[in-house]
Order: C-alpha cells, then structure tokens, then sequence
C-alpha cells in the first residue's frame, strides 16, 4: 500500500513535469546543444588565431648578425623597421622585437658567449607564438656553432654528453585517457547533479507552496513521509537525468568536437567499478535532492529559493576544482569522509581504473550517511505546518 501512494504521487509529479516544457529544456537543452556549440567555438577560434598566428608573424630586427638567415627562414616572417616598436608590440602591429648588441657575430666566433634580447607581449597568444618560433630558430643556431666548435676541437656531442638517459612512461593507454577524463568528467557530473534538480526541487516545495497546491496535497490522507519520497525520487530523476545528458555532451565533444580525443576508455571500467561509479552518483544525487529540497522549504517564495540553490553548485563546484589537478593516490584520506569531497574522489578513482577498497568502503559508507542525515532533517522541516502554508 505505501509503495502504491509513492508511485501514484511520484507519477503525478512527473506527468507535471513533462508538461512544463520550460524544464525539460533547461534539462536537455543546455547539456545536448549549447554546451558542444560552446566547446566548438572555442575550438574554432583557437585554430582560427593558431592559423593566423603562423601565416603572418611581423617582427622588428635591430643589429646584425647571421642569425638573421634563421630568422628569415621562419614561415609567414616578415621584417618591419616602425618609428616606435615598443608602441607596435602593444598595438598588435609587431609580434616581436628582436635587439641583436654590437660584435655579437665576433663575440661567438671568438668562443665566446653573446646575449639576444628579445621583446614580446605575453598577454598576446599571436605574440607568444612568435617568441616561440623565434626560440626554436635561436636554439637551432646555437646548436649549429657549438657543433662547430666541437669539431674544432675534435670532440663531439657524445663527448661532452656522457649519460643518455631514457625515459620511458608505464601508463598503459586505458590509463592516459583515464587520467584525462578523471579531471573533466568528475566536475561535469558533480555539478550536473547538483545543478540539474534545483528547477524541479524548487518549484516542488516553494512553487506548489506559492500556487497553493501544496496544502491541498498535504491535506489529502498520505502520510508525509510518502509524499517527501515521491518529491524526493522526481528530483533525483531530474539530476540523474542532466548528469546522463552532460555525459552525452562530453562523449559527443571527445569524438567529434575541435578538441577530439580518444574518448572514453570502456576496458578502464570493471563490473566493481562500474559498481562504485553508479552508487556515488545515486548517492550524490540523493544529497543533493534532499539538500535541495530542504532549502526549498526554508525559502519564502520561489526567488528566494533560487539564491539558496547557488550555494548547492558552489558545493558542487569547489571540491571537483580543488580535486581536478590531483592524482587519486595523493588525495588524503580525510577527503573521503567530508560530503561531496568523497563522491567526487571516487570518481576520480574509477577513470583511473583502480579504486581502493577501503575508500570505497568509507566513501560510500560515508556518503549513505549523510544522505540518511539530510533526509531525515528534511522529513522533519516537511511535518512542519509551516511549510505548507503561505507565508
């Protein structure tokens, strides 16, 4: 009988939601469609000034030296003498300023050592590619003249290198794409959880409250509790189901997208992997329904629910950033015990492919616990007559 009122409850919020159109955009919409459109333009303009940036690279020369004939030989160069570099540089009209001292040709031919100042503006990404250009070129002829001393001085490089060392990485393939993905997909899939039911959870509480719909509901011979897990279930549904169109958006990006990669790694994942990766995310999505939910209840109306919601993608968002750089080996162990910190610590274990058994333990174990926790402060802010009454 108490499963029967859930479902019917569960599947009268739902049919709402499916008629207001609105959500179910903001659901699908964002994620799907303007997040790829996004990561393309980027794409696109990054290539566009990358193009740019080699087919046109204006410099000033000052001095002489036959370091030119390497300079001259950079694609897309192109010498200008202006009246004020240091102004051009800023304009954008230069990309670099090269200043080659007097004797610098005599200096090296006489074995010794000659400085090259060069100018560049460094919050200029075209003037940065110039500079490094210009550095491989520097570097080249540098090589050249000390291979040339060398020989002078019948001596070769292996002589003045003695120890060649060999670096070799041990990650097998599965794990370099998982190292990637651990730092993109943990954010995108925190944050969607967290982000995705605060439409529904707010109009749930607040906006039934406002529209008076919620009193008739609680007046109605269902227990409380009943009715909080329906609203509880069609938040989770909702968040589950922004975090599975991100995961679609991101897949989408990976194959087809300007930054293309080899996507997801499916042999990283194993059936106890996979396992833990599905409880985290259940596990999340139900704190964040239940927080959200809580929030919903403490706010007057529905706009002073929506500035409570920003603090949930706030504590979302700060341990998936402060975790993005971080390998799972070096997370410390008390991380797996502060809510959020722990879900999004095991995500990061499952793209690396291996999960510690006992974070699992504490993670999950954790993670049941404070859903537990905040549910039951919810369900007892529900019973409240409070709630349910316009204020």
């Amino acid at each position: 009988m108490r499963n029967t009122i859930i479902w019917a409850v569960f599947q009268k919020e739902m049919r709402d939601l499916f008629r207001d159109h609105k959500t179910w955009l903001g659901t699908f919409l964002i994620p799907l469609v303007l997040v790829p459109f996004v990561f393309f333009l980027m794409g696109s303009s990054y290539s566009s000034q990358e193009q740019e940036a080699r087919a046109h690279v204006p410099i000033a020369v000052y001095g002489s030296s036959d370091l030119l004939k390497q300079l001259e030989a950079i694609p897309g160069v192109s010498f200008h003498q202006p009246g004020d570099p240091n102004q051009a540089l800023q304009a954008g009209q230069l990309r670099a300023i090269v200043r080659i001292p007097d004797r610098f040709d005599e200096r090296l031919e006489a074995g010794g050592k000659a400085q090259l100042h060069v100018e560049y503006d460094i919050t200029n990404q075209k003037s940065v590619y110039a500079r490094d250009v210009i550095e491989e070129r520097v570097m080249a002829y540098s090589k050249q003249i000390a291979a040339e001393r060398l020989q002078a001085a019948g001596l070769s490089e292996t002589d003045i290198e003695p120890i060649e060392a060999v670096y070799e990485q041990v990650a097998s393939e599965e794990k370099r794409s998982g190292g990637m993905l651990a730092g993109i997909i943990p954010l995108m899939l925190v944050v969607s959880l967290a982000s995705g039911g605060i439409a529904v959870a707010n109009d749930l509480i607040a906006g039934e409250r406002e529209r008076g719909t919620l009193e008739a509901l609680m007046s109605a011979p269902i227990p409380a509790n009943q009715l909080l897990t329906a609203k509880l279930l069609t938040v989770m549904i909702m968040s589950c189901t922004s975090a599975a169109a991100s995961l679609v958006s991101l897949t989408l990006i990976l194959h087809f997208g300007p930054i293309a990669s080899q996507g997801f790694a499916l042999s990283l994942f194993t059936p106890v992997t996979l396992l833990v990766l599905i409880l985290t995310l259940l596990l999340l999505a139900a704190f964040f329904a239940g927080l959200e939910l809580m929030l919903s209840m403490k706010a007057k109306s529905v706009k002073e629910g929506q500035t409570y919601m920003s603090a949930v993608i706030f504590l979302a968002m700060i341990p998936s950033y402060m975790l993005m750089p971080i390998h799972p080996v070096d997370i410390p162990q008390h991380y797996y015990m502060i809510p959020v910190f722990n879900g999004v610590s095991l995500a990061k274990e499952v793209f690396y492919g291996k999960v510690d058994p006992m974070h699992a333990v504490i993670g999950l174990g954790t993670s049941l616990l404070y859903v537990v926790l905040i549910i039951a402060w919810t369900a007892r802010l529900f019973r409240r007559e409070g709630v349910v009454v316009k204020p």
